[in-house]
């Protein structure tokens, strides 16, 4: 192989760059990397893809070349150990214990191949070694090691390329890369992301090289009480903590923050920065920041903060075939229709699966007492829309007759052998089941593409063969079975019998969505108790080659149970599963009777014949933001009046709020749209319009977490937040008639504006009138 010309540095970042710039010449690789201030990036030439993070540009380097070792247990753990033990740790006494202990545990270090780990482990642990005092820390193993590793001629001329250029560049490396448009609130890029690149200029300024120490993270979030600032820095105890004994150490937290605001660039963006308690360092937005940002919603509408767009798959709500959809379906429908809707408000192409349970050893149950129960099944078409009834008749006699019980064995057979008779049968169950799945559907306003267990038999024997092709599978008492070092349970990829079951479903799904989809992240919803399943299928997903976790992303949610009022699942009165199509109807017939109620007592304007839309789309929505509100993971007790309550943290609380506001903005007769496409009306002058103000610029900021971290809860947070903050707004700063009119009247119109979109990310339908 030719030699690869030198990967080109942008304003390297210490370590990180040597990580990569170590691999790339080792694989001799002619890719171009670049770091910034944050992290290292590279672009693939060949896909245009770009990768993000040293460690997984190394590993995907290393994969790719095959020059390097990658693909045993040991690197993944200690990549795992460097990147959640080594990088977190500020204090030299754990972390020399930290160091000491794993280091004599290796098995890879310095021998006559280079690895993956060493690359990764020899950088980090030189950057920590050289935080720890040899007098006080002498770490003999740790510090041969890197000794010898760094003596490697890839390590010293890496060593040569890029850590003098660290060493002798101006802290203006450090510098935001924000635009002008971005700074002076002209776009939609998310705020926090622009205080954070503020602060760490600030911090870069006032303490070279702190942020190369330890992977060292500037810390900034929002303050909880808005009269004491919008975003709070809380990195200065970090920081103090980490120069404490070293040469001119501030003396306090205080006087680290003191420094930080100093050291703060004069920008468009914050003002009036202050130190509060032991060391946090609190910042108001400027008020022309807010107004941009405010006058480009109006103008242009409620737009996600630029994302790299990704092909994503959303697998959720996956009801079984001939069975109901109950109130335990509710959570993966709702919460999967929310993370889809928001994926597709930022621009990601989703595409939303249905993986419904339409294959099994249940069926020759089914097919065998239908075409047993209704002998006319084939010319007239039985009445079977009680699937749950039609289960448990199948079921009863499956567990009863002994007879029945070895004919619906039989009957499974002749299905998957392709039985003309058995097929027909199957497919009648199929299209019932649908039809009553729309019915839920359409209530609850949610799209799905159905992609059953069945869609994938074709492809399982071929599936089987790329995980055997990967010498990973074993025999165990005649079942074909990969066994993991993580989880104490076999894959069962097929059974003793011959025949399959979910884990070979999953793991041919997992093919089909990663390389026939060309899926980039895949998200899968269901109940907790498949928590391990996932896992593990993921776990075999990476040892089979088919998963490429430097590549893809994959997410198990597991979310909790929806419980009565004694802690136990929500059942009926007769201890039955409660249909989700009856719970359903049943808030609608609750929000009608109450709507009526405020009608007779002269409490609402709206209209007799407009009741029963108003109480479907509050009724549902209701249903929909009882269960939002929660973490996923978490369970909850179902109550019809805690939901439908006016007050509190309700979307009929919500939905009345964003309907006075519609009042008052409807009430004006001022032509909206003319007036927002006016500079300079709009000024939050107010403590209670600059509260409002802002709370409106936080959307981006909680997409972006929710992106991250799938907790679609935070939106429901997010809008009641601003719910509260309309309510005080209204109460305090008259609208119609004042001198403000006009600008306040263009607040109302922004808040509508997000209100509007965070109902319909919820997959909730708001009204202008209740």
């Amino acid at each position: 192989m030719a030699s690869a010309p030198q990967p080109l540095v942008l304003a390297a970042h210490g370590y990180d760059a040597l990580k990569c710039v170590i691999t790339l010449n080792e694989t001799q690789t002619p890719f171009t990397l670049k770091v910034n201030s944050t992290t290292a990036s590279l672009t693939i030439p060949s896909t245009s893809q770009t990768l993000s993070g040293a460690n997984v540009i190394a590993r995907y380097v290393a994969l790719a070349a095959g020059a390097l070792s990658a693909d045993d247990l040991a690197v993944d753990e200690w990549l795992e150990w460097e990147k959640y033990v080594l990088r977190v740790t500020l204090d030299k006494t754990a972390l020399a214990t930290l160091i000491d202990a794993k280091i004599k545990s290796a098995t890879f270090a310095v021998g006559s191949t280079l690895t993956l780990a060493d690359v990764v482990l020899g950088v980090a642990l030189r950057k920590s070694l050289e935080w720890l005092p040899q007098a006080s820390y002498p770490l003999v193993t740790a510090r041969s090691y890197v000794a010898s590793l760094f003596q490697r001629p890839v390590f010293a001329s890496a060593l040569t390329a890029v850590v003098p250029e660290v060493a002798s560049a101006p802290s203006s490396f450090r510098k935001s890369q924000a635009t002008a448009a971005q700074l002076q609130g002209k776009t939609y890029d998310h705020v926090l992301g622009l205080i954070e690149a503020l602060f760490i200029e600030a911090v870069d300024t006032a303490f070279p090289g702190m942020l190369d120490r330890l992977q060292f993270r500037v810390e900034v979030s929002r303050t909880k009480i808005s009269k004491f600032g919008d975003y709070q820095c809380t990195s200065s105890m970090s920081i103090f903590t980490a120069l404490k004994g070293s040469p001119n150490a501030p003396g306090s937290p205080r006087d680290v923050a003191l420094a930080i605001i100093a050291s703060m660039p004069s920008n468009p963006v914050v003002e009036k920065l202050s130190v509060a308690g032991p060391g946090f360092i609190n910042a108001f937005l400027t008020t022309p920041f807010v107004a941009n940002r405010l006058e480009l919603l109006l103008q242009q509408g409620v737009q996600a903060s630029p994302s790299k767009k990704q092909k994503v798959v959303v697998d959720f709500s996956s009801p079984n075939t001939a069975k109901d959809m109950h109130v335990g379906h509710l959570r993966s429908t709702i919460i999967g229709d929310a993370m889809c809707r928001i994926l597709e408000f930022q621009g990601h192409e989703v595409l939303r699966i249905n993986h419904v349970g339409d294959w099994g050893t249940q069926f020759g149950m089914l097919i065998t007492h239908l075409t047993e129960a209704f002998p006319t099944w084939k010319d007239e078409m039985p009445d079977i829309t009680n699937l749950t009834q039609l289960y448990k008749n199948a079921k009863q006699r499956f567990d009863e007759d002994e007879d029945f019980h070895k004919r619906s064995k039989d009957g499974v057979v002749k299905l998957q052998a392709g039985d003309a008779e058995s097929l027909s049968a199957w497919k009648i169950l199929c299209d019932v089941s649908r039809k009553e799945y729309q019915k839920v559907y359409d209530r609850l306003d949610v799209r799905l593409d159905e992609m059953g267990e069945s869609f994938y038999n074709p492809i399982i024997p071929r599936v089987i063969d790329m995980v055997d092709a990967q010498g990973i599978t074993e025999d165990s008492d005649g079942a074909k079975v990969v066994f993991t070092t993580k989880y104490k349970q076999p894959f069962m990829l097929v059974k003793s019998d011959g025949s399959y079951l979910y884990d070979t479903t999953d793991i041919a799904a997992l093919w089909y969505r990663l390389h026939e989809l060309k899926a980039d992240w895949i998200i899968i919803y269901t109940d907790y108790t498949q928590q391990d399943h996932f896992g593990l299928l993921f776990e075999v997903g990476a040892m089979s080659k088919i998963l490429d976790p430097a590549k893809h992303r994959v997410n198990h949610i597991g979310f909790g149970t929806v419980n009565d009022e004694s802690g136990k699942r929500f059942k009926t009165r007769s201890g039955e599963t409660v249909r989700l199509v009856d719970l359903l109807d049943e808030s609608k017939v609750r929000m009608k009777a109450s709507l009526l109620e405020r009608i007779a007592a002269g409490q609402t304007t709206l209209p007799e014949a407009d009741v029963d839309h108003a109480a479907e789309l509050i009724g549902y929505g209701a249903v929909k933001y009882f269960d939002l509100m929660r973490s996923p993971q978490s369970n909850y007790v179902f109550n019809y009046d805690k939901m439908l309550s006016t007050n509190g943290n309700t979307a009929v609380y919500l939905m009345f709020a964003y309907a006075r506001l519609s009042s008052i903005v409807r009430k004006s007769g001022v032509d909206m749209d003319a007036l927002a496409q006016q500079s300079g009306v709009l000024n939050v002058a107010d403590p209670n319009e600059a509260a409002l103000a802002v709370e409106l610029l936080q959307l981006q900021d909680v997409l972006v977490f929710i992106n991250k971290e799938l907790a679609t809860n935070w939106l429901c947070t997010y809008l009641y937040t601003l719910s509260e903050k309309v309510q005080v707004f209204v109460t305090q700063c008259r609208v119609l008639g004042s001198p403000e009119q006009n600008s306040r009247l263009l607040l109302c119109q922004a808040t509508l504006k997000i209100m509007y979109t965070c109902f319909k990310l919820l997959g909730i339908n708001p009204l202008d009138q209740i």
